[in-house]
């Protein structure tokens, strides 16, 4: 019989960017090497287990995408529909940060829990949230959108180490945002570790080389470790913007060039 407690877990590519190596690590020039072209995939996250589905982050809202210079390969809320989701009928969100490439598509959830890390919430509706440099990377309407869900009732808070459901564990670690949080999710064919932002690429965590967004150097690095440690356990660990997931693993779907893969 199979384990009640595994999901089938799916990564969707909806976004693209075309970038270099310079503009997204820290102090790229400080390792001495040639700058390089790279690209940088958008995905978000489906856990499947029977009828139930759980979203891990919605992407970009298309129009935000464009605005900020990236490509939408396939609406996400467009995605979700293909691969037989009602977004209207998802009763779980949970949102890894709250970055607007994240929570960009939270108004098409309005039944659902959000599962947010505590300090998430509490450092993106702070005064110190509107300096620049951290603003910049948010969506104001969006980071109101989940502080008015909040508001009424519709926000699970999650500090530190926390299951969601049997078989899905949300790990706070922080490093790229104040609250950001990886997920372990036990599926049928082993630990699957969806690393979201605390390791962008493959290469940024195995040479530990710091993304360019970063909230706590320290603490960035205490997540790769975190990462390495599942992953010399045996687990899948799939960080969150390498393209290289989109090829790696069995398609489920394809739309244009926009993808979905199963991970586990």
């Amino acid at each position: 019989m199979p384990d009640r407690n595994c999901h089938e877990v799916q990564a969707v590519r909806y976004g693209t960017l075309q970038t270099t190596q310079s503009e997204l690590y820290y102090r790229h020039e400080s390792y001495g090497e040639p700058d390089a072209e790279l690209e940088m995939a958008y995905y978000f996250w489906l856990l499947r287990r029977g009828a139930e589905t759980i979203v891990v982050d919605c992407g970009f809202d298309p129009e935000v995408g464009a605005r900020r210079g990236r490509t939408c390969l396939w609406a996400p809320l467009d995605a979700l529909r293909a691969l037989g989701v009602e977004p209207a009928d998802v009763s779980t969100v949970v949102l890894t940060h709250l970055h607007y490439d994240h929570i960009g598509n939270l108004a098409a959830f309005p039944s659902a829990t959000l599962i947010v890390p505590r300090l998430e919430l509490e450092f993106w509706t702070s005064p110190m949230a509107a300096r620049f440099h951290y603003a910049s990377h948010v969506e104001a309407g969006e980071i109101a959108h989940v502080a008015a869900a909040a508001a009424d009732g519709r926000v699970r808070l999650i500090d530190g180490s926390e299951e969601i459901v049997d078989g899905v564990t949300a790990v706070t670690v922080g490093g790229h945002s104040p609250g950001q949080q990886v997920i372990v999710v036990q599926a049928s064919a082993g630990e699957v570790v969806l690393a979201s932002d605390a390791a962008h690429f493959c290469d940024e965590l195995e040479l530990e080389r710091p993304f360019a967004v970063l909230h706590d150097l320290a603490q960035m690095y205490a997540g790769y470790d975190l990462l390495k440690l599942h992953a010399r356990g045996g687990a899948t660990v799939v960080p969150g913007h390498d393209p290289d997931v989109a090829r790696r693993f069995k398609p489920v779907a394809t739309a244009g060039a926009g993808s979905a893969v199963h991970i586990g």
